[in-house]
């Protein structure tokens, strides 16, 4: 990617490949509920990650598309819900992630990969062809 325009049209493949990032690191957060004291520190991690992504989406990107393209109100309102039911449970792993009760991380992480991969489709759904004919980019993102 030499030319800036090489970058933006691609905007929409770079956002699955970090989804499928994301995909990949919750499933080996959920096939390693046993390892104690890593399976918290993987935890932090993988929760600190998704949730700076999502920051990221609901202060600078979402708004730049906001403005570009008002037919998606509606869209970015429910990505931004979906952010919001994402963070509660996200914090309630952290939490859990203290307890060492591996049975309720467990169900919080499946419901977690539920909610999670609901949320990934639809938002690559919706945005990644927009995403690829991008000709201009937000500040900061």
């Amino acid at each position: 990617m030499t030319a800036p325009d090489d970058r933006l049209v691609a905007w929409g493949d770079e956002l699955v490949k970090l989804h499928d990032g994301f995909r990949r690191d919750l499933a080996e957060l959920r096939r390693s509920r046993s390892l104690g004291p890593s399976l918290r520190e993987h935890c932090l991690t993988f929760c600190e990650a998704l949730h700076a992504h999502h920051t990221g989406e609901d202060d600078v990107l979402f708004p730049h598309l906001a403005g570009a393209h008002p037919e998606l109100a509606e869209i970015l309102t429910r990505l931004r819900s979906e952010h919001r039911t994402v963070a509660r449970i996200l914090a309630q792993v952290r939490s859990l992630s203290q307890t060492g009760d591996r049975a309720a991380i467990g169900a919080e992480l499946d419901r977690l990969a539920d909610e999670l991969e609901a949320h990934l489709d639809y938002e690559e759904q919706q945005l990644v062809p927009l995403l690829n004919q991008m000709t201009d980019a937000p500040e900061n993102l």
